[in-house]
């Protein structure tokens, strides 16, 4: 009995798959879902079928490459890479500066070997979430970011 109920309460879950921690961004790109989610001092990337992700990968908040937007051009956008054996997974967020545009979030990840682009998938109209999270997380571990050297590091 008690294994018919444990059962039942574990098929009556969520079908997605949840963050652990809190999500910093996510988006759908067909039946599967790409997140990046915070918990205890770590990136996550996540991305493949809901509840059964293809590519799991930690990072540590210290050393991730996150690039926020610089405050120039037509749109605001923002990435994040993860590597992994030889592969650079960049998820990316952007959205018009225009407040008349109709256009919604888009987002997606590009995977690089090098310098080469190997695969590019978009996100599903309207399914990206804002990236501005991981801004905050940065600065609240005392990282702060350089435009002149395009990079993160200690805070004055």
């Amino acid at each position: 009995m008690r294994t018919t109920l444990l059962l039942a309460l574990l098929a009556a879950g969520p079908a997605h798959a949840a963050c652990q921690g809190d999500e910093a961004f996510s988006c759908r790109i067909g039946e599967k879902t790409l997140e990046i989610c915070y918990w205890k001092g770590m990136l996550t990337y996540s991305f493949g079928r809901e509840g059964k992700p293809e590519l799991f990968l930690n990072e540590p908040l210290e050393t991730v490459a996150f690039t926020p937007w610089p405050g120039i051009g037509s749109s605001l956008w923002e990435t994040v890479a993860f590597r992994n054996e030889g592969y650079i997974y960049e998820v990316w967020t952007s959205v018009e500066r225009d407040p008349e545009s109709t256009e919604p979030r888009a987002g997606g990840v590009r995977v690089m070997q090098g310098d080469a682009t190997v695969a590019e998938l978009a996100c599903d109209r309207g399914t990206a979430t804002p990236m501005d999270t991981l801004y905050d997380l940065k600065d609240g571990i005392g990282q702060c970011w350089d435009m002149e050297t395009q990079s993160w590091g200690l805070c004055n």
